[in-house]
């Protein structure tokens, strides 16, 4: 192999590596941007840890109505983040006070309003329960809200029962 057929092979070999770096830096910018975009949900997703439990019917209308396809991840990861440690049964008081659990139940039957009139707000509830042994998320759910409930009535079962024998004492 003679000195130009040298160079010639060496700078075929320099133009292959710039094309593998060329690749390499558009998959790092790729996945820059990947990085900054789970970090900007991440952080929108503490922010909306705030709003929760809603305490009115207001404010799961105000929620049903900023769900959007773009925004709902954040709303899923917020609730999710709520229910995971301690599983849909002891997290649910915390995203819904128990006015709107007595208020609300899944269909709306019995007098009461149904969550599935809400099917954004509802969707992303289903979405943020951890996944269960029965893989049935709306029963877990049911299930849930009827523990709550009777919670709910009991402590103020218990508080009548206490102002009663107050008010026979005095």
């Amino acid at each position: 192999m003679n000195a130009d057929q040298k160079i010639d092979a060496l700078i075929e070999l320099v133009k292959k590596q710039q094309e593998q770096i060329k690749i390499l830096a558009d998959q790092i910018a790729n996945q820059t941007v990947l990085i900054r975009q789970i970090l900007t949900e991440r952080s929108n997703s503490e922010e909306l840890l705030n709003i929760f439990p809603l305490e009115k019917e207001e404010d799961m209308l105000r929620l049903e109505d900023e769900i959007s396809p773009e925004t709902r991840i954040k709303y899923v990861t917020a609730m999710k983040k709520i229910l995971a440690p301690v599983g849909i049964k002891k997290g649910l008081p915390r995203i819904l006070s128990a006015d709107i659990m007595g208020q609300y139940n899944i269909h709306g039957v019995k007098q009461k309003k149904g969550f599935i009139s809400l099917p954004k707000f509802y969707r992303a509830l289903l979405d943020s329960i951890p996944d269960t042994a029965s893989g049935d998320v709306e029963e877990e759910l049911r299930l849930a809200l009827m523990a709550q409930k009777k919670v709910f009535h009991k402590k103020n079962f218990l508080k009548r029962k206490a102002e009663l024998q107050e008010n026979a004492a005095n």
